[in-house]
């Protein structure tokens, strides 16, 4: 079975067509529909030419990966590609903004994207679970088979083998979360610690989510209006998260300064809200206990005078830009030893796949000898059950040799030749995987698959 992969992402599309195709991806009700069009989808002789599907989409890319009956071979992944393509637009010349993968090159995409290797930003770790949930839905939707089963279950073995074995994911590249890092560095630990954040925005609340992920209990938020501070709070925090958090008067928060270890300034003023004069007293109050200040404000909020005071320390939006800089070519430096643990993933894989091929060779030939075997033995012996035992017994004995010769044959792309001198030799008939057997892709494809291990 062939393996086909048709998608577009950041790299190859625009942002509003890749919100063209999302929206018609947006809900499970249309993932479904959507992946029952293709598997219905047929070519000039009426026959279906995918036979497995699983849809991924997320904020950067929509993608369909597909295993693919015998019969589409050939130009069967063009005529897939356009009518996906036609199916999202109706502009003929979109097609170019989708890609298509097949076998080698899709297997080593798809083990590429769940190790976030070919992410927006380099190791990130959303991926893998948008994957993971991709998969979940075609099982769901019964539309994922053996062959899926098999390359998705590699795929997240393969993202486990990257993010343990390389640093792809260890460095913060995220302004949130680098904030974050950098306070955990600088009190070697948040447990206990107080965070003061001034003004409710997105990237405070993404800032502060990580706070609470790292043990930080006691949050306390000052927004001009009071009434935006709850509303903010609300709708951006669970149970859970509310009750590390507080709300208090804008106009009272110097009389939190001196209590609070982290100061996270996130506000709209054009004017500096902590100035020099303000943070020498409370320093004073601490008696030189840190105090950590992150002003992610533009224009700056924080008096950059203020990084003169001892035992202050005072990052600003351009600081952390510059550590998330370095750790980004940190990640890319990772990428490399990752790329390394993919190829050998990739390898594995499509020797397992290859060594499908022997499957119905081998299946025909035992039962080629079988038959054989039936007809001498009639003669000789009447108990079925002796007879079957004997019959079993002399076909592994007879085939064992021919059977190894198969599996070496499969796995090398150069034996195809000696497995259809084996074929005309026993005078086999031309089989297919799909065709051998339904236990192979239903019901039972250990019973085959242990044929070739």
């Amino acid at each position: 079975m062939d393996i086909l992969i048709i998608g577009l992402n950041h790299k190859s599309a625009e942002i509003c067509d890749r919100e063209t195709v999302s929206k018609k991806l947006l809900t499970v009700e249309l993932r479904h529909d959507f992946a029952n069009k293709l598997l219905d989808l047929k070519n000039e002789d009426g026959r279906s030419l995918i036979k497995e599907v699983a849809i991924l989409t997320t904020c950067n890319r929509s993608e369909f990966i597909m295993g693919l009956s015998s019969w589409a071979q050939g130009k069967g992944g063009h005529i897939i590609k356009n009518y996906i393509a036609k199916y999202f637009f109706s502009e003929t010349e979109k097609e170019n903004i989708f890609y298509m993968r097949l076998n080698e090159d899709a297997v080593r995409h798809l083990f590429s994207v769940a190790s976030s290797l070919d992410s927006m930003i380099i190791g990130e770790p959303q991926i893998l679970g948008q994957l993971k949930e991709a998969y979940n839905e075609a099982c769901e939707f019964k539309t994922s088979g053996q062959f899926l089963n098999k390359l998705f279950h590699r795929a997240f073995n393969c993202a486990k083998s990257v993010r343990t074995e390389t640093k792809i994911a260890s460095s913060p590249v995220s302004v949130s979360y680098a904030a974050v890092e950098l306070s955990r560095k600088i009190f070697n630990g948040l447990d206990e610690k107080k965070v003061l954040l001034l003004g409710a925005g997105e990237m405070g609340k993404l800032t502060v989510k990580h706070f609470i992920k790292y043990g930080v209990r006691n949050i306390y938020i000052a927004n001009r209006t009071k009434k935006n501070a709850l509303k903010f709070i609300e709708e951006s925090f669970g149970t859970a998260e509310k009750d590390c958090l507080n709300v208090i008067d804008f106009s009272e928060y110097y009389k939190f300064l001196p209590q609070s270890d982290i100061v996270l300034c996130s506000t709209g003023s054009e004017d500096y809200v902590l100035k020099y004069a303000d943070i020498i007293p409370v320093i004073k109050i601490r008696k030189q206990k840190p105090l950590f200040l992150i002003d992610i404000s533009m224009p700056r909020n924080i008096d950059p005078e203020i990084n003169k005071i001892s035992n202050v320390y005072l990052f600003d939006i351009d600081d952390i830009g510059k550590m998330i800089e370095d750790n980004i070519e940190i990640r890319r430096q990772e990428a490399a030893a990752a790329n390394e643990l993919v190829e050998s993933s990739v390898k594995e894989f499509m020797n397992w796949k290859e060594s499908l091929n022997a499957v119905p060779v081998i299946i025909s030939l035992r039962n080629k000898v079988k038959d054989i075997l039936e007809i001498e033995l009639y003669k000789y012996i009447g108990d079925k059950k002796e007879k079957d035992l004997i019959i079993n017994s002399l076909t592994n004995k007879i085939l064992h040799e021919p059977t190894m010769l198969i599996k070496r044959a499969s796995a090398n792309p150069e034996g195809v030749s000696s497995i259809e001198t084996i074929k005309a030799l026993f005078n086999l008939e031309s089989t297919d995987l799909s065709d051998t057997d339904k236990d192979i892709e239903n019901e039972n494809p250990g019973k085959y698959i242990k044929l070739i291990k």
